[in-house]
């Protein structure tokens, strides 16, 4: 029997996964635990949860695979290393993260000791995108498929075309640094005043708000042809021979963009606090301008007619308006993004990839369901509650029916109560689906304002999602879609729009989450409950958190639940009013 330990490790978002005899048991992003957003190095407790969720020992695990290949793109490395990069600093900083990736299986032993990995344990290190179109390909249930992973950089490559036929990955085709769409709007987002790791979903929420005046002096300016999305170079600062992309707990890069951009634009110094016009038609113009390539390399894709299929990962894979208009232009028949697209996702893409390359006949299971973190027992939650003495000033209910309980939540939600609801166990990934979300009525018009002024406390221009159940979408958006994974913006029927002010952007569109029984019978039912009072079937739904990761524990709800103004806390079967 295989036990299959998965890392994304010493890189943003890192994480660890567990496999079992070809089954995913367990995985967790080392940031839900520690608490640090996006955090970067080697992920031991999440390491540590997995042992724990599974059972097992350190020494039981039998191989382990990393979401990344030192021999990747060798060559070109060493070429473009020696060109560049000997008489800067930025050797250094190679060096180092090629010493963690080489020592990897002693770093973990010197984490845990006394205790270490069996001497027998496998170190599998596999290339960056293949993890990625791993990630993708195999949950998607096709038999053959076209696989597309774009992102910064990983493994010294921007972008990897992948030709996925049953067992069988084959990359057919790379783009190589210094080269990235990736980069780019990243490099424009900061450019806006965005400039912690991981800000992209706000520009791109704020693109909604702008024209896109400046996009013909970034196409011709910026990408240097047509029908490709190689960068000028001399309007960013990543090839620098002293660039830093410091990934050592939480992550920091240096600005990306250099004086010349400003130049070009006519702008400089924005800031993030004071949003006007300028802001908004950047990242309108930023946003086309990424969705243009986007469609070129679409078209490249066709062009090697291999398959209708289309299996797309990677972190610019969670650019859900782009990934809406990749659904309207029906260049692929079916198109499948995986629940973690980006690098945290990449673990269990590793550790699939790992598993298949062991044993090729072995059944993969489990790879639909994004609840894979941990879950805890009423005991448990009991024995957290009664140590927080703040909560004994406050109204705390235990349900033996959980009919009842979803009710008397779903009677709240309506008369415009938020809800913090954390239930079972932690889904994985960038998005809150559920048991780790906050509710509430999305058709109060001053709802959105409300929670921004209670609980999350973040930018105004940002939507709040619209979790719908399955068999009503289509009365309610524009297609029939299955979108269980919150990862594309579709468009809210016209006469829907004023029923559910809440969850309507201003473009009109929802990044709608379709819930089904099958993945998610509380959710669902709780929906359904609201549904029945309100004759919406649609619940406004949003991460468990206020400017910090999102909950994992009870702890951490109840912390979340004191600190701001949220009604309601749900703790699996207990049910806290704040009075």
């Amino acid at each position: 029997m295989k036990i299959v330990l998965g890392l994304n490790c010493n890189h943003a978002d890192s994480s660890a996964c567990i496999f079992i005899d070809g089954k995913l048991i367990f995985a967790i992003e080392e940031e839900r635990i520690n608490r640090e957003k996006h955090w970067a190095g080697l992920p031991v407790k999440s390491i540590n949860e997995c042992l724990k969720f599974s059972q097992i020992d350190l020494k039981d695990i039998t191989d382990i695979a990393i979401n990344t290949n030192p021999l990747s793109n060798i060559n070109s490395k060493l070429i473009y290393f020696l060109k560049n990069y000997l008489f800067g600093k930025k050797k250094y900083e190679i060096v180092k993260r090629l010493s963690k990736k080489i020592n990897l299986k002693k770093n973990i032993n010197n984490f845990f000791f006394p205790k270490n990995l069996s001497k027998n344990v496998k170190i599998h290190y596999v290339d960056h995108h293949l993890s990625h179109i791993s990630s993708a390909f195999y949950p998607s249930g096709f038999t053959k498929a076209i696989g597309l992973s774009v992102d910064g950089f990983g493994d010294f490559c921007s972008l990897s075309i992948t030709k996925c036929e049953n067992n069988n990955l084959k990359i057919y085709k790379k783009y190589l640094f210094p080269h990235s769409l990736g980069v780019f709007y990243e490099a424009l987002t900061q450019f806006i005043g965005f400039k912690n790791y991981g800000d992209e979903y706000k520009m791109m929420g704020l693109s909604s708000y702008g024209k896109p005046k400046y996009l013909n002096k970034i196409l011709d300016n910026i990408f240097i042809k047509k029908n490709n999305f190689e960068i000028n170079l001399k309007y960013f600062n990543h090839t620098d021979k002293n660039y830093s992309y410091k990934f050592e707990g939480k992550p920091i890069q240096n600005n990306l963009y250099n004086s010349n951009l400003e130049k070009l634009l006519g702008i400089k110094d924005l800031s993030s606090k004071n949003i006007n016009e300028i802001h908004k038609d950047i990242a309108a113009s930023a946003q086309k301008a990424y969705e243009i390539k986007l469609f070129e390399i679409c078209d490249e894709l066709k062009k090697i007619n291999f398959s209708e299929n289309l299996v797309f990962a990677g972190g610019c894979a969670l650019n859900s308006l782009a990934n809406k208009k990749l659904n309207e232009f029906k260049q692929f028949k079916n198109i499948f993004i995986p629940y973690a697209p980006g690098d945290g996702g990449g673990s269990i893409g590793a550790a699939i990839y790992t598993q298949k390359k062991l044993e090729n006949d072995k059944i993969i299971s489990n790879l639909k369901s994004p609840f894979i973190g941990p879950r805890y027992s009423n005991s448990e939650i009991k024995e957290i509650i009664s140590n927080f003495d703040e909560l004994k000033n406050f109204d705390i209910k235990f349900f033996e029916n959980k009919e009842e309980q979803l009710s008397l939540i779903a009677k709240n939600l309506f008369e415009n109560k938020i809800v913090g609801n954390f239930n079972d166990r932690m889904e994985f990934g960038a998005r809150a689906l559920g048991n780790r979300s906050i509710l509430a009525n999305p058709c109060n018009p001053n709802i959105k304002d409300i929670i921004n002024k209670k609980i999350k406390r973040r930018e105004s221009f940002r939507p709040f999602a619209p979790a719908i159940l399955y068999e009503k979408k289509l009365d309610w958006f524009e297609n029939n879609n299955h979108n269980p994974y919150m990862s594309s913006v579709e468009n809210i029927r016209i006469e829907k729009q004023n029923d559910i002010p809440a969850v309507t952007h201003i473009d009109g569109t929802g990044r709608v989450q379709t819930v089904t029984k099958e993945i998610n019978e509380s959710f669902y039912n709780l929906i359904n409950k609201f549904y029945k009072i309100s004759n919406v079937p649609i619940l406004l739904n949003t991460s468990f958190n206020e400017n910090e990761p999102i909950v994992m524990s009870p702890e951490d709800a109840i912390k979340c639940f004191l600190r701001t103004q949220m009604d309601i806390l749900v703790l699996n079967d207990f049910v806290i009013f704040r009075k």
